[in-house]
């Protein structure tokens, strides 16, 4: 929980901006929800504008992604499918913690490109790179092995897929689980001839 002035702002901005988008919250509503009084200023004691705010509410969330610690390969007993179930359970339990962020690309992903191809570039090509990484120490099957890139790409959107679903419907979108999809999805990338 938030405690300073400039993180109560930030956690405001996140809830209010990925609830309405960007341009549909005034300052004032930002004043409000982070226990300010409405229309004091007090938002420009800390922030030029909601550009520079839309930035550190970024670069936080950003910080928190590359601080995340992936389950190390030992805390999952047994092979090598429930070592990378073990991980896409909580790499589904991460997607639903930066779900405000989420929420916000979607709503500025017209408005603002650049914040669009920053959070690509940043977290989603990070993403890859740990998912070749995790599939390839697994010893993957010969289609994994011959284009890792591709089939981190394949994982990464099948996560975000199921992950959207979930979000969409407000529960998984068929009669397959958080459980059940990581399961199914880690055999895929890591049996086979």
């Amino acid at each position: 929980m938030a405690t300073g002035t400039r993180d109560r702002i930030i956690d405001a901005a996140l809830a209010l901006f990925a609830e309405r988008g960007v341009a549909a919250v005034p300052v004032t509503a930002i004043e409000a929800a982070a226990g300010l009084a409405a229309g004091s200023g007090a938002f420009y004691r800390h922030f030029r504008n909601k550009t520079e705010l839309v930035d550190a509410l970024v670069d936080r969330e950003l910080a928190r992604a590359r601080d995340r610690v992936p389950p190390a390969r030992g805390e999952a007993d047994g092979e090598a499918t429930e070592q990378l179930a073990t991980r896409l359970r909580a790499d589904l339990d991460f997607l639903r913690d930066l779900g405000p962020l989420i929420h916000i690309l979607v709503w500025e992903r017209g408005r603002n490109p650049d914040l669009v191809e920053r959070l690509r570039s940043t977290a989603f090509e990070a993403s890859i790179e740990s998912g070749m990484a995790e599939i390839l120490s697994l010893a993957p099957p010969q289609a994994v092995r011959d284009d890792p890139e591709a089939a981190a790409q394949v994982m990464l959107s099948a996560m975000v897929g199921f992950f959207l679903a979930e979000e969409y419907y407000g529960r998984p979108a068929g009669p397959v689980s958080a459980e059940r999809f990581a399961r199914a999805l880690a055999s895929l990338l890591t049996s086979g001839p």
